[in-house]
């Protein structure tokens, strides 16, 4: 347990990160893996941003100006460039994932951009820490 000032938390409460807390845009494919992503960010102590169903990727990023863009490789958006230069613009770094694919295939598809990737399943102690490195960047 640990003490928050007003209350304790136990261990499954407690972010995994005590770092600042940086916005983090999730693009997904599929509904339940934009789901899944948002909560492990949440659980690594980040906040969550998600696109609007009437707005494009560039436009969410754009309106939330994430400090991080956590993009899934098998969405459309993630072949074409218009994502990537939303990001540079608003100073977002850009993480790419895949629920389908394996580690070896997202970070071939990520070295081509200069970008980091990871895999599903993940740890949550392994992708909060990708997470901090993506951020560092």
């Amino acid at each position: 347990m640990r003490w928050t000032g007003r209350t304790f938390l136990s261990a499954a409460q407690v972010p995994v990160s005590d770092s600042s807390s940086s916005t983090i845009l999730v693009i997904a494919k599929e509904p339940l893996i934009q789901t899944l992503m948002c909560s492990l960010v949440d659980l690594s102590g980040h906040r969550t941003a998600q696109p609007r169903s009437d707005e494009t990727v560039a436009a969410a990023i754009g309106r939330v100006r994430p400090d991080l863009l956590l993009l899934d490789c098998e969405h459309d958006c993630a072949c074409e460039q218009e994502a990537y230069d939303a990001a540079a613009d608003v100073g977002a770094e850009v993480l790419l994932f895949t629920p389908a694919r394996t580690n070896a295939e997202v970070a071939d598809f990520a070295r081509e951009r200069g970008l980091r990737s990871m895999a599903l399943p993940i740890r949550l102690h392994e992708f909060s820490e990708t997470l901090q490195t993506s951020l560092r960047a």
